[in-house]
């Protein structure tokens, strides 16, 4: 993970598209978002970014509050009710030209007054939105919770550039596909085979994906380390080689009964193998010799 960024729940997006429409007509402008806020935003608050040290902001919309569709990158932070007549004159101007839907730098939204003036540029509405569950906060590194109601923010981990822009594609299906298509090509003459690669692109496609896993207890990965003390517990050889990161005998805890097909995540039901062994179980036939 990186630095810490910013999620806002329940962005108009209204004023988003109109942002979109604005940057893209005018490459490198900075627009102005105006959440309703009466708190200060503490991490924009405290040290206010700047075009050279941006912040990674997130954000759902309104009409869709269980999904990050947005991302831009925060380049400026003003408290509103701080700005002086000549800073509200050049903010008004800026938003009459570039976001006339906004109108103005409003002050205070049914009474109550609004603190945070946010310049943001960049924005990007993402191909393929990601859950909010993606996103680990800060403080705990415990996944965003969807939200009813639009309003409020989080402090999040900065995710990879790559996500949310990139096609979505279910894991199994992945695999199933590439299964599919190792079997016709087993059965194509050596010289069509050749063809293919001749003519195919050096990159593969990028594509993000879908995949369901368990939350594995670490408590019971060390213990059925311990219990092996640097041996395999299926063919009792030596683990092939040591940690880069500390050192210790590398083995894999496996699980004899898959979490997936109701197995208990307990000691009992694990065991620490060798890579080789770990893939034999996986995918070696049953009777296939140990290593």
């Amino acid at each position: 993970m990186s630095s810490t960024s910013l999620y806002l729940n329940g962005v108009f997006e209204d004023t988003l598209k109109e942002i979109l429409v604005a940057q893209t007509a005018t490459p490198g402008l900075v627009c102005l978002l105006q959440p309703y806020s009466a708190t200060k935003i503490k991490m924009l608050a405290n040290q206010p970014p700047t075009l050279e040290q941006a912040k990674m902001l997130y954000m759902s919309t309104t009409t869709e509050l269980t999904q990050v569709a947005y991302r831009a990158k925060i380049v400026g932070w003003k408290d509103k009710q701080l700005l002086n007549d000549t800073e509200l004159e050049d903010f008004n101007k800026h938003i009459a030209t570039h976001q006339p839907r906004e109108k103005d730098v409003y002050l205070q939204v049914k009474g109550k007054l609004c603190a945070n003036l946010i310049s943001i540029s960049q924005l990007e509405h993402l191909p393929s939105p990601v859950p909010v569950t993606c996103f680990l906060k800060v403080g705990n590194n415990k996944a965003l919770k969807p939200r009813t109601r639009a309003g409020g923010i989080a402090y999040v981990h900065e995710q990879p550039s790559w996500l949310g822009t990139i096609p979505t594609v279910l894991e199994q299906d992945l695999y199933k596909e590439l299964r599919a298509e190792i079997e016709i090509s087993t059965q194509l003459a050596a010289e069509k085979r050749a063809l293919r690669l001749a003519a195919a692109p050096n990159k593969p496609e990028e594509v993000q994906v879908i995949s369901r896993s368990f939350r594995r207890n670490p408590d019971v990965i060390v213990e059925a380390l311990y219990r092996a003390a640097g041996k395999c517990e299926l063919c009792n050889a030596l683990a092939p080689f040591l940690r880069k990161s500390d050192g210790s005998p590398y083995l894999e805890v496996h699980h004899k009964v898959k979490l997936a097909d109701g197995g208990d995540d307990t000691v009992d039901n694990a065991h620490a193998l060798c890579p080789n062994c770990h893939r034999r179980e996986h995918f070696g036939q049953p009777d296939s010799p140990s290593c």
